[in-house]
C-alpha cells in the first residue's frame, strides 16, 4: 500500500523547512551591534577590537575588514558561464614597519579555505597569517 501526503501536509512541511531558523555551519555567531553584522563570529569580533586598539596607538594603519581578492574569474566552461572564485580575507592592514597583513581568523579549517590561501600566495603574492 503506497502512502501519499495530501497538499496541506505537503504546504505544512514546507512551512515548517522555511521558517526554520538557519544553524551556523561550524557553530560560530555573528556579532550584530545596532543592528548591523559587524563580524561573522566571536572570535573574529574580539580580534577586530584587539586591531582597532593597535591602528589607535599606531602600531598598524590603514586596517580594512572583508577585503576580497579575485582568484579564478568567472568563466564559460561548454557553453555556462561559471562563476568565479574569490577569497575575502578578515583584515588586512600595514604595520608601523610598512609589512603588509592580511589575517584570517579561522576556527575550523574547510578544505576550500586551504585551496584559496594557497591561490593567494601564488596569485597575489600574499601570505595569509591565521589567527
Amino acid at each position: 500500500m503506497t502512502n501519499y501526503l495530501s497538499q496541506s501536509q505537503i504546504k505544512r512541511l514546507v512551512h515548517q523547512r522555511d521558517n526554520k531558523p538557519k544553524q551556523q555551519k561550524y557553530g560560530n555567531h555573528k556579532v550584530i551591534v545596532d543592528g548591523e553584522k559587524i563580524a561573522d563570529s566571536q572570535h573574529e569580533y574580539r580580534r577586530l577590537n584587539e586591531l582597532k586598539v593597535l591602528e589607535r596607538v599606531g602600531e598598524i594603519k590603514d586596517l580594512q575588514t572583508q577585503v576580497r581578492y579575485n582568484l579564478i574569474p568567472s568563466q564559460k566552461i561548454c557553453g555556462k558561464t561559471e562563476r568565479g572564485v574569490s577569497y575575502v580575507a578578515d583584515f588586512v592592514y600595514w604595520t608601523k614597519d610598512d609589512q603588509f597583513i592580511c589575517e584570517d581568523t579561522k576556527g575550523h579549517k574547510t578544505a576550500d579555505y586551504i585551496i584559496k590561501r594557497k591561490l593567494m600566495k601564488l596569485i597575489h603574492n600574499i601570505d595569509v597569517v591565521e589567527v
